[in-house]
């Protein structure tokens, strides 16, 4: 398993001020999206992604408790969700609905989901490396009344889990020791 994480902030391009978190979490052949840190309180009705291999679109399934519907491709035509989860004017590759409209039946703070191949086939954070985000947040405000949509752009570099960097920082020390020891023993 290849543990790592693209974590990034998302920012309105229109409507109310906003802001986000992204962070997409690679758990061994699936990569598990989570939105979170939403600034000021909103209700998230859709997640919006590029990936790299377009191809892929025809075989990507989601699935989240929060999921209410998804579309993976035309690549570059997806904006429109329907029920106001929508990124317009912007276009991304896949989208990704969440909730139902208003705050009626559901107020939705942060979400989490997860894309995987249909195929069963690996999915890695490869395929999302410096692609384009958006978010669709309805409710925003202390007031309720507001509207934003967000975009952001992935890092180009995964950072490994806490325990991955533990664990290779472990190696490279023991291998700091052995080779002294080695070294003061004249072998």
């Amino acid at each position: 398993m290849n543990a790592a994480t693209l974590s990034f902030d998302v920012f309105e391009f229109t409507g109310d001020n906003a802001q986000a978190r992204l962070s997409l979490d690679d758990t061994g052949g699936v990569v598990k999206f989570t939105v979170d840190n939403v600034n000021p309180i909103s209700d998230i009705r859709g997640v919006f992604f590029n990936i790299l291999n377009d191809s892929l679109l025809s075989d990507l399934t989601v699935t989240g408790t929060s999921v209410t519907g998804f579309q993976f491709g035309p690549a570059g035509m997806v904006s429109d969700l329907g029920n106001g989860a929508n990124i317009t004017p912007k276009k991304f590759d896949a989208g990704v609905e969440i909730g139902t409209p208003g705050i009626g039946k559901d107020d939705i703070h942060s979400t989490m989901f997860t894309v995987s191949r249909s195929s069963g086939v690996a999915l890695s954070l490869a395929q999302f490396v410096n692609q384009d985000f958006g978010l669709r947040l309805t409710s925003v405000g202390s007031d309720r009344t507001g509207s934003s949509k967000l975009v952001g752009t992935a890092p180009s570099q995964p950072v490994p889990e806490p325990g991955t960097m533990a664990a290779t920082g472990l190696i490279v020390a023991g291998y700091g020791l052995l080779k002294k020891k080695v070294l003061k023993r004249g072998v």
